[in-house]
């Protein structure tokens, strides 16, 4: 693999712009689970065109009187706002990524991201336009994925990847099993949460409570395999900081999940009750700290993931070297 010139890395744009891309995508997943938890989908009719024949107005042109008339309507427009920002930043980051560092997985992944926000987009479009709630389900399923992916590119981006580690420990390889174990988890976890939000059912309340303790037991696990393979090598310190925000996140991930089925069953009444602020403020945050844990799982099973291929490669590289001897 020919590796890029120090001038394709001379730029601060396309690192700058994956963060911006991802730090834009925070408010835009905190909005997003607000307005599952008002039921505020259908608060604007329209997509593009938003209150067709009573209105006919451009997305980004929606009267300020109208977006602010009441909190479903605010919270709903500002969710396609912002959207229409990360959306914007991402082609902003493709176009810095190519012209600047052009790094094959990093390309690949930016526009994959922007292709992801894009596909997004138009899943939350067509919810609205078919009111339904299947898509709905669907879009609020993807959403953390999405952001899981944004969060790649800052790491694929980030001064520590372009690094190459030294040190090479066949430890990766269980390190790297785990990591994958708990994206899977915690991602399981984000689905069974959104079919949760979205029908109120018991079935997958059921799943999602027992969900906890498998995703909490494989975070920890791997939170723990990314320590051990960190140790005192400069090159897997990223690995230290990912095992040490994963245990708080974790912990914080799952008091919000007590909170949140406290806060709906006894201050709402059920899930089918009025919406409390209890509900509201917990029910939000348990959405956007259950991103922030799949990013930060990605981004350890990233690290693990490359720590073994550059064992693998290293110890082919000896055999090779063998061989011709």
């Amino acid at each position: 693999m020919v590796r890029p010139s120090s001038a394709q890395h001379s730029s601060p744009w396309p690192r700058l712009l994956a963060w911006a891309t991802l730090l834009a995508a925070l408010p835009l997943v905190l909005l997003g689970g607000t307005v599952t938890t008002l039921r505020a989908g259908m608060a604007i009719d329209g997509w593009l065109v938003l209150e067709p024949g009573r209105g006919d107005h451009f997305l980004l042109a929606y009267p300020v009187e109208k977006w602010f008339r009441d909190a479903g309507t605010f919270t709903e427009h500002s969710h396609r706002l912002f959207g229409t920002l990360v959306g914007l930043l991402a082609i902003a980051h493709v176009a810095a990524t190519v012209a600047w560092d052009r790094r094959r997985e990093l390309v690949a992944c930016s526009v994959a991201g922007l292709v992801a926000i894009c596909g997004q987009g138009v899943l939350g479009g067509l919810r609205v336009l078919e009111n339904s709630q299947e898509l709905a389900f669907l879009h609020g399923s993807c959403a953390q994925a999405v952001f899981a992916l944004l969060a790649l590119n800052v790491v694929l981006a980030s001064e520590d990847w372009r690094a190459l580690p030294r040190r090479h420990d066949e430890a990766a390889r269980a390190a790297r099993g785990l990591s994958w174990l708990a994206v899977l988890a915690v991602y399981g976890q984000i689905v069974l949460g959104a079919w949760l939000r979205h029908t109120g059912q018991a079935v997958p309340l059921a799943l999602h409570a027992v969900g906890a303790f498998a995703a909490v037991a494989a975070v920890v696990l791997a939170a723990r395999g990314w320590k051990r393979l960190a140790g005192d090598a400069a090159q897997a310190r990223p690995l230290a900081r990912a095992a040490r925000r994963a245990h708080a996140l974790l912990g914080v991930q799952f008091l919000l999940g007590i909170g949140a089925l406290v806060a709906v069953t006894v201050l709402s009444g059920g899930f089918r009750g009025a919406v409390s602020t209890g509900e509201m403020v917990l029910s939000t945050a348990h959405v956007l700290f259950g991103a922030l844990l799949l990013a930060q799982c990605l981004a350890g099973a990233l690290w693990s993931q490359r720590l073994f291929s550059t064992a693998a490669d290293s110890t082919e590289s000896r055999t090779g070297l063998e061989g011709a001897r």
